[in-house]
């Protein structure tokens, strides 16, 4: 059993030389023998030292007192440097609205982020694994969820993860080593107690090696997974762009891709507790637009095949008062600023850049700088006269940034957009002695 608990160490690059390796112990039969084997092998692996975290949850009165003394002198007795913490776990469920084993495990974890460990070692076998997988296909988990519980995340690993219920008891007898039981788990009061004395005994009766063909099938869905998730993720980044995700770079993938993006896009942008459904409601607005809120705390927006999050806020009107004098823009939504150009210039400009120069000469009276208002009409160069409303539909911008458009208009209407460039009436020529240009700080004008 030592030899595979050191492949698996190895395959998955659990532990780099001269790690500080912390181990939680709760005193059971798979945490002592995680503890021995990595104690026995610390040379080998490489590691500096040992620190075994146990933690008193509160639960179990004298017999937790127990597990805490039994772990103090096995840490004492082999050299492991020990650590315990106390916790009041019912009292923290209660307050939380968490179940006991919910509230407990987020405890434990979040004891161990305090620990100044390179990693941390938890004992999770094989059998819990099994245990995993059928408490996730209860409650309808995706694919990512059947492959249970991750040899490596974070900081933490699990050597034990290739290793049966089975093998670690032999372990155990064959080294001498004494364990504690814990009591919760002789009982059904809990969920996972449940699958292991109930479900797992049939499922061993069906097939006495049902643990080694269980590791076969993990094994297939974790290569399935990855080769999945490898292809989201290009796809997500592929997608990415300035302030939103285009839809139309994976909208055509096949359904299971998909679904893994927008998990993946969701949790980029700190969506929790993520379901199906969640996924769902957003796939559907891919094809259709609009708004749908993410398990409570996070706002999808999709327009135009462009994926943006948060609350849409209508941008208040907006206007200032600008003459050639005017260096720098503030608007509420960003900076702009001015740069003034003479005729001698005209010899340089690059001829795609054209449309975002404005003649001086060809502007008239009342001159502001605003954001657009219903009702504006504008002409682009070589192009009819038409509303912003319908060149926003045409050139595909969101709802949300229409609001954020700079414009520069004066008694003859708009002379320059942000979007769209130029009107077609103060375009430079031949003629031109004075022109200006105004681009948004920091950003490309769209």
């Amino acid at each position: 059993m030592t030899d595979k608990v050191i492949r698996t160490i190895s395959k998955h690059q659990m532990i780099s030389r001269d790690s500080v390796v912390g181990i939680g112990l709760s005193g059971g039969a798979d945490s002592i023998c995680l503890a021995h084997i990595l104690m026995i092998n610390r040379e080998n692996l490489g590691i500096k030292s040992l620190k075994a975290i146990h933690i008193h949850h509160g639960i179990r009165g004298e017999e937790a007192d127990r597990d805490l003394d039994f772990c103090k002198d096995f840490c004492e007795k082999y050299g492991i440097d020990f650590i315990s913490y106390k916790a009041d776990v019912p009292a923290e469920a209660q307050k939380t609205g968490e179940s006991i084993e919910e509230c407990a495990r987020r405890i434990r974890y979040e004891l161990f982020e305090k620990l100044e460990c390179d990693v941390v070692a938890t004992a999770h076998n094989l059998n819990d694994n099994i245990e995993t997988f059928i408490f996730n296909l209860s409650r309808g988990a995706s694919l990512s969820g059947l492959c249970g519980i991750p040899y490596v995340r974070d900081i933490y690993i699990r050597p034990l993860l290739d290793c049966t219920r089975e093998e670690i008891e032999k372990y155990i007898e064959k080294n001498g080593l004494n364990f504690v039981t814990d009591s919760t788990n002789l009982s059904d009061d809990y969920t996972r107690n449940k699958i292991r004395h109930n479900i797992l005994p049939q499922l061993f009766q069906l097939n006495p090696s049902f643990d080694k063909a269980f590791a076969k099938c993990m094994d297939s869905l974790v290569n399935s997974r990855d080769y999945v998730l490898s292809n989201a993720t290009e796809l997500v980044e592929k997608s990415r762009n300035d302030g939103y995700y285009d839809c139309s770079v994976f909208e055509n993938e096949h359904e299971a891709l998909k679904t893994q993006i927008v998990s993946l896009i969701l949790k980029e942008n700190n969506a929790k507790n993520i379901s199906r459904e969640h996924i769902n409601g957003v796939l559907n607005l891919i094809e259709k637009g609009g708004s749908v809120d993410v398990a409570g705390n996070v706002t999808v927006n999709i327009e135009h095949k462009k994926m943006f999050f948060g609350k849409l806020v209508k941008t208040e009107n907006f206007e200032l008062a600008f003459d050639l004098e005017t260096e720098n823009i503030e608007a509420p939504w960003g900076k702009y600023g001015v740069e003034v150009f003479s005729k001698k210039d005209l010899q340089i400009i690059n001829k795609q850049d054209i449309d975002k120069f404005i003649d001086c000469d060809k502007i008239s009276t009342n001159v502001v700088i605003r954001n657009r208002r219903d009702g504006d009409f504008y002409q682009m160069p070589k192009r009819p006269n038409k509303s912003l409303k319908k060149l926003f539909n045409e050139k595909k911008v969101e709802g949300h940034r229409r609001g954020e458009m700079l414009i520069l208009s004066d008694d003859n209407g708009i002379v320059w957009t942000e979007f769209f460039g130029v009107s077609s009436r103060c375009k430079i020529d031949k003629e031109t002695k004075k022109y200006i240009k105004i681009s948004k700080v920091g950003k490309n004008n769209v």
